[in-house]
């Protein structure tokens, strides 16, 4: 069953483009699914091709890693055992004037002459190459659209911005509602946002502590310093959004 991966294009200071490519899931599927590019009212940040050639390039590095990362452990040690046996075999068996220097050369370009062997073979590998083919073919065909949930987020950034990270404690004029394919988009941004901060304690902790009924102000003030002042925006952003997808994060 074909599903849709999500791009998404914020406007900004930078323009940030967030992909579905620092998965490893999409590269394992058999059918890729479809790609969607939204982005917020308006003119789109960048140009189409502009984005094509990022997420070409995206796309070709993730599944590069994912390829690799399949048999890392078990390259890593054949390689180990290639160099010991290498060791001990020239140790044993061949005898020389200079025996440590030698050895340990000899052994050393044997194992890494299988690792990185072992990585090409890896990367010109039929499944490796269908995928990069089959996901080049989705993103020549990304439809690229706006997106009521883009326009949210962007606003509320840009108002985190201007008002500081005290913004988020104001209420909506008006609850915002979206509509369930909307709840879908904004839960695949969710999860996109989710994984670029996520080695970023400070965003979910400020979620935690929402959750609890309070957040200090001391966390907003901590999450500004060490994000910058767009970057916490958009994290705020974020942390607003959630909320609306019903999802725990």
């Amino acid at each position: 069953m074909s599903y849709t991966n999500y791009v998404f294009i914020l406007g900004g200071v930078q323009t940030v483009i967030l992909h579905p490519f620092d998965s490893g899931h999409v590269f394992g599927d058999s059918d890729p699914g479809s790609i969607l590019g939204r982005y917020g009212a308006g003119e789109m940040p960048r140009s189409a091709d502009a984005i094509r050639k990022e997420l070409y390039a995206a796309m070709e590095k993730g599944a590069r890693r994912h390829f690799l990362d399949k048999g890392y452990y078990v390259r890593l040690a054949i390689t180990v055992a290639i160099f010991i046996v290498a060791y001990l075999f020239l140790s044993i068996v061949v005898r020389d004037p200079v025996p440590l220097i030698d050895e340990l050369a000899v052994s050393t370009l044997s194992a890494a002459a299988f690792y990185f062997g072992s990585e090409r073979k890896a990367l010109s590998s039929p499944a490796h190459i269908e995928a990069v083919l089959k996901l080049r073919r989705s993103i020549d065909g990304a439809y690229f659209s706006e997106s009521r949930v883009i326009d949210l987020v962007e606003s509320w950034r840009d108002e985190a911005i201007a008002l500081g990270p005290a913004s988020f404690y104001r209420n909506e004029a008006a609850p915002v509602v979206l509509q369930a394919d909307e709840v879908a988009e904004a839960t695949a941004l969710c999860r996109l946002l989710a994984a670029r901060w996520k080695s970023r304690s400070i965003v979910s902790d400020i979620y935690v502590a929402s959750t609890k009924g309070g957040v200090p102000g001391t966390l907003l003030d901590r999450l500004k310093r060490q994000l910058g002042a767009e970057e916490s925006g958009l994290a705020l952003a974020y942390l607003r959004l959630i909320p609306l997808t019903g999802v725990v994060a």
